[in-house]
């Protein structure tokens, strides 16, 4: 299961020390990156094909577009599940990257190279 992105540590370690503790963490925040934009991805064309439905003329009615916006809340637990998320998760990962802008960065570039 993903993790939440990995804490960064405050205090840096002698050279040799930082040399061996620093990578990890680095590839532990790009994996955790690298499965959030996947995650992103696949909720984001849930999203869209919710939105499509929904706009569909025969799905004008208040309790069809229920029917279709609880069929969607279902898709996408199970979109985390399958991804190894909880909401509490997205939420928390959601917030770092939008207050820590070398996070943001990275994650929209991760989130582009995906969609190529």
């Amino acid at each position: 299961m993903p993790a939440y992105l990995p804490a960064i540590p405050a205090a840096q370690p002698p050279a040799k020390a930082a040399a061996a503790t620093v990578a990890p963490a680095a590839d532990s925040i790009s994996t955790a990156i690298e499965a959030f934009a996947k995650l992103q991805r696949a909720i984001n064309q849930l999203r869209d094909t919710e939105q499509a439905e929904l706009a569909l003329p025969r799905n004008k009615k208040v309790e069809e577009q229920a029917t279709i916006r609880e069929k969607f809340r279902k898709l996408r637990a199970d979109s985390l599940k399958a991804h190894g998320y909880t909401q509490a998760q997205v939420t928390a990962m959601t917030l770092r990257l939008s207050s820590d802008d070398t996070l943001r960065a990275r994650f929209e570039a991760t989130m582009e190279r995906l969609s190529k």
